[in-house]
């Protein structure tokens, strides 16, 4: 039994990637990088967002696309929208120098199944690839401390909910540590305010998003993703 579930390991099918960056000796040590990860096949690197588009038209089974944020003829946003569109099946990952907060938030609603920045570990570019491609979200820690640092943050959600909702820098911070799975004892030490007042923060957010549980907190906030 070990020995066939090992065999099949050795034959499951690769993440296959697409890579774009405009500068060329960083696509090409990023393209080596993530082909030096196992389970991965880098399928060919791009220098903007209209080569990727066209790369999808021939390659199969593309599983995730690594660009950056600003690019010639077709950057890393207008890239996301257009595979939103044509290319809903694969995900998309922004890897970029860039955090400021607006544009952060730009991308997340563009459609970006991921936001990591450049000076981010080996470790944790893998990661997020692992938990792009299973269909989750990922964001860097430091991605989501800028988020924190904003006053609010605005959300739109759909037709079944047309209005606007304002969510406090606080309320953001203690949404963020929810949904990290800290307990709301955790939360009040990493924050310096008391559980009574995490509580607090908890039953506004559910009130203003219209959940009944943590769960439902939680699963609103990634749908509309701002965490």
């Amino acid at each position: 039994m070990y020995q066939i579930a090992k065999d099949l390991s050795l034959i499951a099918t690769p993440m296959r990637i697409l890579v774009a960056e405009d500068h060329r000796m960083i696509l090409d040590s990023l393209a080596l990088l993530l082909s030096s990860i196992d389970g991965i096949e880098v399928v060919s690197k791009h220098t903007n967002g209209r080569q990727v588009l066209t790369a999808l038209e021939i390659e199969p089974d593309i599983a995730v696309v690594v660009s950056d944020l600003q690019m010639p003829v077709m950057g890393g946003i207008e890239l996301t929208i257009k595979l939103r569109e044509r290319f809903p099946h694969v995900k998309i990952c922004l890897l970029t120098v860039e955090d400021k907060p607006d544009t952060i938030k730009e991308a997340i609603r563009a459609g970006a199944d991921g936001y990591v920045l450049k000076s981010a570990e080996r470790a944790e570019l893998e990661t997020a690839l692992h938990m792009i491609v299973k269909g989750n979200k990922f964001y860097s820690e430091q991605v989501m401390m800028q988020l924190a640092h904003e006053t609010g943050i605005e959300l739109i959600p759909d037709a079944g909910k047309p209005q606007k909702i304002t969510i406090s820098k606080r309320e953001l911070d203690v949404l963020t540590l929810i949904a990290q799975e800290f307990s709301g004892t955790q939360i009040a030490e990493k924050l310096f305010i008391s559980p009574t007042t995490v509580e607090t923060h908890r039953k506004h957010l559910m009130q203003k998003l219209g959940v009944q549980t943590t769960i439902g907190l939680v699963k609103y906030a990634i749908k509309f993703q701002i965490i």
